[in-house]
């Protein structure tokens, strides 16, 4: 919502907390809601399998935060969330988790699960001309947002029309208009508010714009941005499991040449997927028959691989 948009990232549990059932966690994308998984939800749940073996966990986050801040928010949220049910990380469900992403959720999930090392920190501060006191700030404040680990026991990952590379409709005419309609209240900042206003401030001094500006997601998700082009090239977790599925919005075209309406081809696929499946859909390719099929088809050889677990 315009005003009544949340703040911060808030944990919804779909079902009672259960120590032996492992976590399925679920990131919606861009100006959506949890909203978005509830085919998904209804399915996984529906399925008494893998109603056994997976709980749901939801979050439902303020979206037009830049996206290292919502990063950074959601893996508190995450985290605090499963120590207030499991303070020693000792039972079944804080061990072999599952991440699935939609849209910038996606991005979210795979940042998520990788190493930032100093990659993130170095490309990113080499654009804005700090020095002294302000530059002194910035490391202080920035460190937590920039530098991070993979969440650890997650054991497997789906993303979902991610534009892992961002996207050129989020630099067009159309994404330009968006942008100026998502509003950032500072806020949504919180402690980070002034370090931000640095930032934009040392931009500012450096394009000769007229006022600062702090960039939101739609900024974060040009393909020509530095966040998402340092972004994409962290390693994901050595071992660790993922897939994607991509939409395709015109089945006339080839693949490589494709794009859901909203994130090109070239954007949601990654090297090195276990699977890799195109479905003939718009963006929100996650609400379809086909995309909850191969979902279930992931989960169901997930169960086989890492073992079931007997409920009590």
């Amino acid at each position: 919502g315009m005003s009544e948009g949340i703040g911060e990232p808030h944990i919804y549990l779909m079902q009672p907390w259960d120590p032996n059932r492992r976590i399925i966690f679920m990131l919606h994308g861009l100006g959506s809601s949890p909203e978005a998984w509830v085919n998904l939800a209804n399915e996984i749940m529906g399925d008494p399998e893998l109603r056994r073996q997976f709980q749901v966990w939801q979050v439902y986050y303020p979206t037009n935060a830049p996206i290292a801040l919502n990063r950074y928010e959601i893996a508190n949220a995450f985290n605090d969330t499963l120590k207030h049910f499991d303070p020693n990380g000792s039972t079944r469900a804080s061990r072999d988790m599952v991440y699935i992403g939609h849209s910038m959720g996606g991005v979210l999930a795979r940042l998520l699960v990788s190493d930032s090392g100093d990659v993130l920190w170095n490309d990113l501060l080499a654009n804005y001309d700090l020095k002294g006191e302000r530059l002194k700030r910035v490391q202080s404040k920035l460190g937590p947002l920039l530098h991070f680990k993979a969440e650890p026991n997650v054991e497997r990952a789906i993303f979902i029309a991610a534009p892992h590379q961002g996207t050129d409709i989020a630099g067009n005419k159309v994404g330009r208009l968006i942008g100026r309609l998502v509003r950032l209240p500072l806020t949504i900042l919180g402690k980070f508010e002034d370090v931000f206003l640095a930032l934009a401030q040392a931009e500012q001094q450096v394009d000769g714009t007229a006022k600062p500006k702090i960039p939101n997601s739609i900024d974060n998700l040009k393909a020509s941005d530095p966040f998402v082009k340092a972004a994409a090239q962290l390693p994901i977790t050595p071992g660790l499991k993922y897939h994607s599925i991509i939409a395709q919005r015109k089945p006339e075209l080839p693949v490589e040449k494709s794009d859901d309406g909203l994130v090109p081809y070239w954007s949601s696929h990654l090297p090195g997927a276990l699977s890799e499946k195109v479905i003939i859909s718009g963006h929100s390719v996650q609400e379809t028959p086909q995309a909850v099929l191969e979902v279930r088809r992931i989960l169901h050889q997930d169960i086989d691989e890492v073992g079931t677990v007997a409920t009590p």
